[in-house]
């Protein structure tokens, strides 16, 4: 009789039956970048006349350049001054609607999984909520009509794989947003919204009036060990992996939007601000729990002039992203 192991390796066997793969009790997430772009909203209802649907937000101009001209003439000492009537009011309208998501565990899920799915289940539902309000807002700011286009071109649909973004772009957008007085949020720094993709482009320019040739004979060497781009070009870089790229260039080429803001950009309004529901157990045996997330508002482009959008390629294009890019 041939001599025989009793051992894991052999298959079929009293080791292969007896000795199982263990696991692990609890769940790793897979890292995941924060978003941050519901930040930089500073506009809100302040005193709504009513409940409704929707709230009209007021936005009043300024007298014109022509009245200030007339006012540098010398009163007349004998003749009174004409009146003149204050700019018309405009509007921007802001829709509140509802929002929510749910998902459900059955109980003999909960009564046979060997990690904590109740934990998850609500690490899962927080994640959603904060992911889909932070898309939302991007919504609106893509609705802006500033834009300046990478590599001069005129329109989105033009931009091809080799349009990065330059610090020439930046430049132009903070002399724009200059132009039209926007409020900085930082001192003097405006703040931009930017994919890790645009920032290591902006880092790796060459050449006079990039980022790179201060950093390495200047006195901020620090920031190139670091691979920090900070404070450039007049404004404060904020570096998201899920800040929004788009097929829509030239033969569907990646698009970047990268959000350059001033103050009261973005309107928000909220009656019910995104909430954790756990819903009751209807079933007749009581065997599905739900755990959702609720909210009911909504954001609107205010003030047009305070925002641009740069839109370029990058030179990372092929590269992955955890961006879901909704």
């Amino acid at each position: 009789m041939a001599f025989e192991y009793t051992a894991i390796a052999e298959t079929p066997g009293l080791g292969d039956n007896t000795v199982k793969m263990a696991y692990d009790l609890a769940f790793n997430r897979v890292l995941d970048e924060q978003p941050a772009f519901r930040q930089f909203v500073s506009k809100r209802p302040e005193r709504p006349s009513m409940p409704g649907s929707s709230v009209r937000l007021p936005l009043y101009d300024n007298l014109s350049d022509a009245t200030v001209s007339a006012a540098k003439t010398p009163l007349d000492e004998l003749l009174d001054v004409d009146s003149t009537k204050l700019p018309e009011t405009l509007y921007v309208d802001l829709a509140y609607e509802e929002r929510g998501f749910s998902v459900t565990t059955t109980k003999k899920l909960r009564n046979m999984s060997f990690a904590d799915v109740e934990m998850e289940k609500a690490y899962q539902v927080g994640r959603h909520a904060y992911r889909t309000m932070d898309s939302l807002v991007v919504d609106a700011a893509v609705t802006g009509t500033q834009k300046k286009y990478a590599a001069s071109r005129t329109a989105e649909g033009n931009i091809v794989a080799g349009d990065e973004a330059a610090a020439a772009d930046f430049r132009r957008a903070k002399t724009l947003l200059r132009t039209n007085a926007a409020q900085a949020w930082y001192g003097d720094f405006h703040a931009a919204y930017a994919h890790p993709h645009i920032i290591h482009d902006l880092r790796e320019e060459t050449g006079a009036g990039g980022w790179r040739v201060p950093n390495e004979y200047g006195m901020s060497q620090d920031r190139i060990w670091a691979g920090e781009i900070g404070e450039f070009e007049g404004f404060r870089f904020i570096e998201n992996a899920l800040a929004r790229r788009t097929a829509t260039g030239s033969s569907s080429a990646l698009v970047y939007r990268t959000f350059v803001v001033g103050r009261e950009a973005i309107a928000e309004g909220m009656l019910v601000e995104p909430q954790t529901v756990v819903s009751p157990q209807t079933d007749r045996l009581r065997r599905f729990m739900s755990l959702g997330w609720y909210s009911c508002g909504g954001w609107a482009l205010y003030r047009n002039l305070a925002l641009v959008q740069v839109l370029s390629s990058s030179s990372l294009y092929a590269e992955a992203s955890p961006s879901t890019d909704v």
